[in-house]
């Protein structure tokens, strides 16, 4: 896969490592979305991206 070498590299994207960031304070998706001034299924789609490592 041709993104797999550069993710693989860093790991997590930027807005991924928000959204955990935020997490870890135990944010709830809402609470991450409004902050981030994204929606929650893109937050829950962050999420599920980070639980694949």
């Amino acid at each position: 896969m041709k993104g797999s070498k550069h993710r693989s590299k860093f790991l997590l994207m930027h807005r991924e490592r928000e959204v955990f960031e935020l997490l870890v304070q135990d944010k709830t998706t809402r609470d991450i979305a409004e902050q981030l001034s994204i929606g929650e299924k893109t937050v829950r789609n962050h999420i599920s991206n980070d639980m694949c490592f």
